[in-house]
């Protein structure tokens, strides 16, 4: 899906403070839906009752929106976090942040930590049938992300072992992965009929040239990313869509002056690397989000 570039000078200027980071969210985002028909905006205060009261028109109520998939949308890369099973944000997940900006109201949000593509089929269990936005990102684990990472972390060089291995596995793994998304796709737009099916992909989480490991882990993406939009595409599903972020992100990963990637170079293990950080949830997934205009509808 092509969207306009959305330009922000003052967004990059220089890494904000934690305070002048949620402020600045509140800005981008509002500026990202002012776009939204003024119908489509809930009215507050006495001057909205008092237009209630005049045309006899009311505020739309909010409308019950679940998330669900692996650690990308938990928002593992924004702790503190809710548990440590599931490494969900407490505060700054993008399904979170996007719903303070919408007409949809999270109920839920039952992405956790290292979820496939089966168990997020069962994240399903228990989902109202009422829901009328389902958002999710899924698949990495499934590609074998962690250990293409992790193997090539060691050489980034794709002919050397362990890399070598572990990018061969990571084909196969992905030669499978494109129809077991459709049934995924599928299965969650049949058993919410109600919902609108919002499929967000993955950012490139290296900016282009600052290390070869980080090049061969945005060509994994990519790859990724692929069979997604063909996954989504294959359910022939108007109901099911798909949100792509990369335009968000680009110029905004690991080696970058403000990035939206969680990094810790003192120390590579930390939980929240390599996914995105509270910015990139909001900047990144939620902004997207408003971009494709899925938070109007």
């Amino acid at each position: 899906m092509v969207r306009p570039m959305m330009k922000n000078a003052r967004l990059r200027r220089g890494l904000p403070s934690r305070l002048g980071a949620l402020a600045l969210i509140s800005t981008a985002l509002v500026a990202g839906l002012a776009a939204t028909p003024a119908a489509a905006l809930p009215t507050t205060g006495a001057s909205g009752a008092a237009s209630a009261v005049a045309t006899g028109w009311s505020p739309p109520a909010a409308r019950a929106y679940v998330a669900l998939g692996d650690s990308y949308t938990a928002g593992q890369g924004a702790p503190p976090y809710r548990s440590e099973d599931c490494k969900q944000s407490r505060y700054t997940s993008y399904p979170t942040v996007a719903a303070l900006f919408s007409l949809y109201r999270l109920t839920e949000n039952k992405a956790c930590s290292g979820a496939t593509v089966a168990a997020t089929g069962a994240q399903l269990v228990g989902v109202s049938q009422s829901t009328k936005l389902v958002t999710l990102t899924v698949g990495g684990i499934d590609a074998g992300s962690n250990e293409v990472l992790a193997a090539c972390a060691v050489n980034p060089d794709p002919t050397v072992e362990p890399c070598k291995s572990a990018l061969a596995l990571s084909a196969a793994k992905l030669a499978a992965l494109g129809p077991q998304l459709v049934g995924l796709y599928s299965t969650i737009a049949a058993t919410l009929p109600n919902a609108k099916v919002v499929v967000l992909n993955y950012p490139r989480l290296f900016n282009p040239g600052v290390a070869p490991l980080g090049d061969l882990v945005n060509q994994s993406s990519d790859a990724l990313n692929a069979v997604i939009a063909g996954a989504v595409a294959a359910t022939a599903n108007p109901r099911v869509t798909l949100v792509d972020v990369t335009q968000e992100f680009a110029g905004h990963g690991i080696g970058a002056k403000l990035p939206y990637i969680s990094f810790d170079p003192a120390d590579v293990l930390a939980t929240a690397n390599f996914h995105p950080n509270a910015l990139g949830n909001a900047f990144g997934y939620a902004r997207a989000l408003a971009n494709d205009r899925v938070l109007s509808r």
